[in-house]
């Protein structure tokens, strides 16, 4: 039987060589191809790998880090795009969920966040 290797393995040779190619999604692939919006599956596609496997390699101690400010860079480019209307917010909400670890505040323990208004409160609503 093969021994499998290891994701981060077949991707990066190195730390470095981790940081020169997301470095290159962004200043180089992304610049060349203006027309293409970053996200998390195109990144994995342009490293050679998967969404499952650069979400696996983002638990590892030698790349995670650099492939979480990556993702985060992402985000950050959507969230951009959806405040100056090019990305329609159901679609930014539903990347952020799945692709981001975002979720909505009644997921969080709804429960627990209970408002009871007493007194004049319900002249005010009038």
């Amino acid at each position: 039987m093969r021994k499998r290797t290891p994701p981060e393995e077949a991707v990066f040779l190195s730390p470095e060589d981790c940081k020169t190619k997301i470095k290159e999604y962004f200043d180089v692939h992304l610049a060349q191809n203006p027309e293409e919006i970053p996200d998390v599956e195109a990144l994995a596609d342009y490293l050679g790998t998967t969404r499952e496997g650069l979400f696996a390699m983002e638990k590892g101690a030698a790349y995670g880090f650099e492939l979480r400010k990556a993702r985060n860079r992402i985000a950050k480019i959507k969230k951009q795009m959806a405040f100056k209307g090019k990305l329609p917010p159901a679609v930014l909400s539903f990347d952020l969920k799945n692709n981001h670890g975002y979720k909505d505040k009644q997921e969080e323990g709804a429960a627990d966040n209970t408002v009871i208004i007493k007194g004049v409160a319900k002249e005010w609503a009038n």
